[in-house]
């Protein structure tokens, strides 16, 4: 077998339906009952053997509040598939989707990249979608839609399977540079900004375990479930010191100087 074909891909959809947990079940074949909370963006890799040769999957799961716009531009782009994720008791959750995430998806995405939608928790008896209504109103929206149940693990080897094989012949492109981030906001005034910017770096660029990235988050005081409401200046500033100093003792010049050029940003905007 020949070497793998890396694939850049993302996991799309709101806050809560399971994103998280079907790459947890395909990863390593595990399920916690307990909700599992994002921040910035968490990458995970498998390799799935497609036709003869093998597709690394790089996938990206990321936050679902759309407050940070910036963090999901960075994982987005370049993008060469997707997993748009609903939770089959939440009507809402499937035509958001297609309200919101696609669109921005497909902003950043490399073009005509495949998106299969996920109808997920499929093993919960409090159903609010039902396949009718998928085939009948969305399914043009989407390449392939595939019921998945993350906890009993029911068609999730077959959709990201089924993503490997679509984004096999794919090109990617390089991302942009890393110091491109600061450029991302044309005035960085409200510690909310500052917060975006300092996730989009860390989660997407920087070379920061994500570990790592949650404790300093929970070590400024920042409570990660409620990441969309007001956070103080007072806790940002100290989630960017952390950053610049665990990227210092890491001897990573180029990181601690972005990060310190963003918070130089915001005390100069602010």
């Amino acid at each position: 077998m020949n070497g793998a074909i890396k694939r850049k891909v993302n996991l799309l959809g709101e806050s809560g339906v399971g994103k998280t947990s079907l790459l947890l079940q395909f990863v390593k074949n595990v399920f916690g009952e307990e909700y599992l909370k994002t921040v910035g963006t968490n990458v995970y890799t498998k390799k799935v053997p497609v036709t003869g040769s093998e597709v690394k999957l790089v996938m990206y799961d990321i936050m679902g509040e759309s407050d940070f716009q910036s963090v999901q531009n960075m994982a987005f782009e370049k993008s060469t598939g997707a997993i748009a994720v609903a939770d089959i008791t939440r009507e809402e959750t499937l035509y958001k989707l297609i309200d919101d995430w696609l669109p921005k998806y497909r902003r950043s995405a490399v073009d005509n990249a495949p998106i299969i939608l996920a109808v997920n928790k499929v093993d919960l008896e409090d159903q609010d979608i039902t396949r009718g209504e998928v085939v009948d109103n969305v399914l043009s929206y989407f390449d392939a839609v595939f019921f998945t149940s993350a906890k009993t693990g029911e068609n999730v080897e077959d959709l990201f399977n089924e993503l490997a094989f679509r984004t096999m012949y794919r090109r990617t492109s390089p991302v942009r540079h890393a110091e491109d981030i600061v450029t991302i906001y044309s005035t960085i005034d409200t510690s909310k900004k500052l917060i975006s910017g300092l996730l989009t770096y860390a989660s997407a660029l920087g070379s920061m375990p994500y570990s790592t990235m949650d404790e300093l988050i929970h070590e400024s005081g920042i409570d990660k479930f409620s990441l969309a409401e007001e956070i103080t200046e007072d806790k940002a500033l100290d989630f960017g010191e952390r950053l610049m100093r665990w990227y210092e003792d890491n001897d990573d010049v180029k990181s601690a100087s972005t990060v310190r050029r963003l918070v130089e940003k915001y005390r100069e905007d602010s």
